[in-house]
């Protein structure tokens, strides 16, 4: 049965059971899927009206943990995250995919296995969360986040060594913030991507003068 999804991220929360944290909503819907592989056509069918946060949650979830992901989730989790990222920029109420994308799967037992792993951390962030400074999850607060996230997914694609979970963390954070309407969360989730981005400029930096010491030194 496929559940409305039409409502805009602002609205999250609204229709869902509010005591219910997004790391075990989450988990429940992939747990209820019938068949033993899930693809991102059925999340974006089950998600509900918590759809942008709970995707968001779910594509940050591998590399902001400090846990094994499943396998084959890291390689499609940058491009989806992206594109729904322009689409909180444009203020788009209904997350979308291209079809591609949309098909691709992944063992469901896998998903769970590693949600299981990853709770307790995302407990002790989700303890913290509750409804306040709206103005920062607001619609001009959403686009401000889809604008950092989305070059943060570009920075989260690139092969760099130790550039991915400060990135991916700072993804986290905000995705909670919009499922949870805590404008304080949001607000350290563009901290940590300000210090997401200037550590993986400063690793990209000390990589490209590596390799012209070593050039240096290779013709010297």
């Amino acid at each position: 049965m496929t559940l409305e999804i039409g409502m805009p991220a602002a609205a999250a929360g609204q229709g869902d059971d509010p005591l219910e944290p997004a790391s075990a909503l989450l988990r429940r819907l992939i747990a209820d899927h019938p068949h033993d592989r899930i693809s991102l056509d059925d999340l974006l069918n089950g998600v509900g009206h918590r759809a942008f946060g709970l995707l968001l949650l779910l594509l940050a979830l591998p590399n902001s943990i400090p846990l094994p992901s499943p396998p084959g989730l890291s390689t499609i989790f940058g491009l989806p995250m992206a594109i729904f990222a322009a689409q909180l920029v444009f203020g788009h109420k209904t997350p979308w995919l291209p079809a591609f994308l949309r098909r691709k799967t992944l063992p469901r037992d896998e998903i769970l296995k590693f949600l299981d792993r990853a709770t307790p951390y995302l407990n002790k962030v989700e303890r913290r969360l509750k409804p306040r400074m709206g103005w920062f999850v607001g619609p001009t607060g959403e686009r401000i986040a889809g604008l950092i996230i989305f070059v943060l997914a570009v920075v989260l694609s690139l092969p760099i060594i130790f550039g991915n979970f400060l990135p991916a963390f700072a993804v986290l954070l905000m995705a909670l913030a919009i499922l949870a309407r805590d404008g304080l969360m949001m607000i350290a989730g563009w901290a940590t991507s300000v210090i997401a981005v200037s550590v993986v400029g400063l690793v990209i930096y000390a990589g490209i003068e590596a390799v012209k010491l070593a050039v240096f030194s290779l013709f010297s």
